[in-house]
């Protein structure tokens, strides 16, 4: 519950949203504010020129103004702009060439290594592959949730998550670790009953 006399940046991301689908524009700009520099560099790791990634942005956050009141507030809003700025990416790849670079969240290749040829069904395939990386962040313990946001969908490195949550950087190592374990324990339970 948003505190009377609370400064608009400390308001948590839910609070902005709920503000903005009522129509606050300066409560979107802030969202906007918030995510720019992470989200243009998710998105340099899918497009890595400078000019796309940042017209895949503006892109990326308009739709999301245009759709905030479909945002489901079960999942983090960070998830659902990523989602989006991934679906723009995909696009521009798709309509300017012929192939997408491998996708990994995990060491192990074995249990993800997304790789897309431009045929629908491959990217079908990579779509389903992301959403379910991207739902199974959301379904960690939130002890670990943050940390995995910021590290596998954000790709930050290690010392901008312990600037960005405060954490020692021992901590947020092996936050990362068992947030890992967990996704790719999951991950695999995927592929074998798939196998079956």
């Amino acid at each position: 519950m948003e505190k009377t006399g609370s400064k608009p940046t400390d308001l948590t991301d839910q609070q902005l949203v709920e503000m903005a689908a009522k129509g606050d524009q300066r409560a979107f700009s802030l969202l906007l504010m918030r995510y720019k520099d992470a989200l243009l560099r998710f998105v340099l790791n899918i497009v890595p020129v400078l000019v796309d990634a940042e017209d895949i942005c503006q892109k990326s956050f308009g739709k999301a103004f245009m759709n905030i009141d479909r945002y489901n507030p079960a999942y983090a809003f960070s998830t659902w702009l990523y989602n989006i700025a991934r679906n723009e990416s995909i696009d521009h790849l798709r309509r300017n060439q012929d192939s997408i670079g491998a996708v990994s969240i995990t060491d192990d290749p074995k249990v993800l290594d997304i790789s897309v040829s431009g045929t629908p069904e491959e990217q079908v395939i990579v779509d389903q592959a992301v959403a379910r990386i991207v739902r199974e962040i959301g379904q960690l313990p939130e002890l670990y949730r943050e940390v995995a946001e910021l590290r596998f969908i954000k790709d930050y490195a290690y010392e901008d998550i312990s600037s960005e949550t405060g954490l020692a950087l021992g901590t947020v190592k092996t936050r990362i670790r068992r947030a890992r374990a967990m996704l790719v324990k999951t991950l695999e339970k995927t592929v074998d009953e798939t196998d079956r």
